[in-house]
């Protein structure tokens, strides 16, 4: 049976430090909790928003709100992973395993709950020698959210990898969907089911193919991308990842967003305790006690700033639960 938790800081649970006071909190670590959440959720008659591991998101604080008019779901499944060789996978496949299977490489799939850390993925991979996740190393974050953003970094994507998903709808109950009903674009997952593109879903678990290939060059990628990130990401401060998804231009190329910060001149610009980061100006860091009223401003700040001098529009890559 769920425990309604009452009155709980949400501060601690992120990245970033920001976050005020959840009227209710109900933590999830199976997927049948989610049919018995349903039925709460319509007795307390408040939203509920979906928590992971609290990265990539800035939540409303007391300088905001006294108490959020939000509920907190919080989905630590975390079942040990579930590893096994294909032989013949099913149509379509992953990018990389498609590729590997043409090589004539091994293929390896890799099912975890959608609390599965990604750290501890990486760990596996490593151990293991499957390769396609090496750029997301220094990710904080868990596997729920990683795939509904469709995670990357370094020439690396979740959707290089992610082969089915199994999920929870209000509509539909549990389910479970394979490449050809998974639409993953640029920070996006869009799952579709009987013809309906499903928007309010909470990820269970997902099943990633592998290549498997020399555990050494997996090891050595995930080495060389952490040395990138330790040198130009502030790896060790408090922060929820960029704060800006990379515009494109009328070529339809990407532009660095970190870029057009700093030329508009938002680098180690501070308000009280929040300031974009010195090492990377897409990266909103909370240097001590910060609150999120300073963070919104900056964010505001900026893709104004930005607007004016280029006159290209900033859309957010953090999640905002404001309202």
């Amino acid at each position: 049976m769920l425990t309604i938790q009452n009155n709980i800081e949400l501060k601690n649970k992120t990245t970033i430090r920001l976050g005020g006071i959840a009227p209710y909190y109900l933590c999830i670590t199976q997927a049948n909790d989610l049919l018995e959440f349903q039925n709460i959720e319509a007795k307390l008659s408040i939203p509920f928003k979906v928590l992971g591991g609290g990265s990539n998101l800035i939540i409303a604080d007391t300088s905001i709100y006294p108490e959020l008019p939000f509920g907190v779901l919080d989905i630590a499944i975390n079942d040990e992973p579930k590893i096994k060789k294909i032989k013949n996978p099913n149509f379509p496949l992953p990018p990389l395993a498609e590729k590997a299977l043409s090589n004539n490489q091994e293929i390896f799939s890799v099912t975890v709950g959608a609390g599965y850390k990604i750290p501890s993925l990486l760990k596996l991979c490593k151990e293991q020698g499957f390769t396609g996740l090496e750029g997301l190393i220094g990710v904080p974050g868990r596997v729920g959210g990683a795939v509904s953003m469709n995670a990357g970094a370094y020439k690396t994507e979740i959707n290089d990898v992610l082969y089915s998903i199994t999920l929870f709808h209000k509509q539909f109950g549990i389910i479970t969907l394979n490449r050809e009903n998974i639409h993953c674009e640029y920070r996006k997952c869009i799952p579709y089911y009987q013809n309906t593109k499903l928007i309010d879903f909470i990820l269970i678990s997902a099943e990633f193919l592998f290549p498997y290939i020399n555990k050494e060059i997996v090891a050595n990628k995930i080495k060389e991308n952490l040395f990138q990130k330790k040198n130009t990401q502030p790896v060790s401060a408090l922060t929820a990842g960029c704060v800006f998804k990379n515009p494109i231009n009328e070529n339809g190329e990407k532009i660095s967003a970190g870029l057009l910060l700093e030329k508009a001149g938002l680098k180690q610009i501070q308000i009280n305790a929040m300031r974009f980061s010195p090492i990377h100006a897409s990266f909103l860091e909370n240097t001590g006690n910060g609150q999120t009223k300073d963070a919104l401003e900056l964010l505001a700040l900026a893709k104004d700033k930005v607007a004016t001098l280029f006159n290209i529009h900033l859309e957010e890559e953090v999640k905002l639960w404001i309202y």
